[in-house]
């Protein structure tokens, strides 16, 4: 009698097997082999120093993380940065500190696009003079700085003024502002 019992399981054991073969119609789980998407490279508390022609130092960038993304359709390579700093070293003595939380360089570009608390102020000299916006774009080959869809607010001494449209040749070191609406205290004579 035994013998009837465990052929009757397997009988119910391979007709319970067979229907659930049926039902899921060979669709077996498959695993996914696609690795997930990694950076070209990232570099974490990275300083970058570019140098002028003569030896002298240029430009030194300063991130807590800078990291490159493949992008796949496009075949060009983003730039994404973290926590950014940059000293500008002019010829003459002069240095600017240009910072923001973000930086983006997209792909195939010379444009680096700054956002979060922009703020450029010289090293030396007048600590009073300040330009602070929410965006910021810098043309790393015409050498122009220029605010994007932001407005951008400037402080000189006592004289501040926002402007809707910024634009800074840092070679010439010029300014072009648009739109302005400020503030000018003259000082009294002595």
């Amino acid at each position: 009698m035994s013998w009837r019992w465990v052929s009757l399981a397997a009988a119910l054991a391979a007709i319970v097997i067979a229907y659930g073969a049926f039902v899921n119609d060979g669709a077996t789980p498959t695993a996914n082999h696609e690795m997930p998407e990694q950076p070209g490279y990232y570099l974490q508390d990275a300083v970058i120093l570019r140098m002028r022609e003569d030896g002298s130092p240029g430009i030194e960038l300063i991130a807590r993380r800078i990291e490159q993304r493949l992008s796949r359709p496009a075949g060009g390579e983003a730039i994404t940065m973290e926590s950014v700093r940059v000293n500008y070293f002019g010829k003459d003595d002069w240095q600017w500190a240009l910072t923001a939380d973000t930086g983006l360089v997209p792909p195939n570009s010379r444009i680096v696009q700054l956002e979060g608390d922009v703020e450029l102020r010289p090293l030396a000299g007048n600590s009073n003079a300040l330009l602070r916006t929410d965006e910021l774009a810098i043309d790393t080959e015409e050498n122009v700085a220029y605010s994007t869809r932001s407005p951008a607010h400037l402080r000189f001494g006592q004289h501040s003024m926002t402007v809707k449209t910024l634009r800074a040749d840092l070679t010439s070191e010029k300014l072009r502002l648009e739109t302005v609406n400020g503030r000018f205290d003259p000082q009294p004579p002595r």
